[in-house]
């Protein structure tokens, strides 16, 4: 298997199928919703870090954060 980061279009989708298809074996709904909202969150996170890359070494300060909450 080629490098996810060589995949061509075609390829990626076939791996995020098959990765889907893995997870959502014997879920329930509710945990099908939350894992579709964690993957939303970490899709959404790398497209802002890919906007500003020099933010993506602040993540150890953002989880930080996180955990104060």
């Amino acid at each position: 298997m080629s490098s996810i980061y060589n995949a061509n279009s075609g390829e990626l989708l076939t791996m995020a199928v098959a990765l889907s298809a893995a997870l959502a074996q014997g879920q329930s709904q509710a945990n099908l919703a939350k894992l579709g909202a964690f993957f939303t969150i970490v899709g959404d996170t790398l497209n802002l870090y890919a906007l500003q890359p020099n933010q993506a070494g602040r993540a150890g300060t953002a989880l930080s954060l996180a955990d104060n909450l």
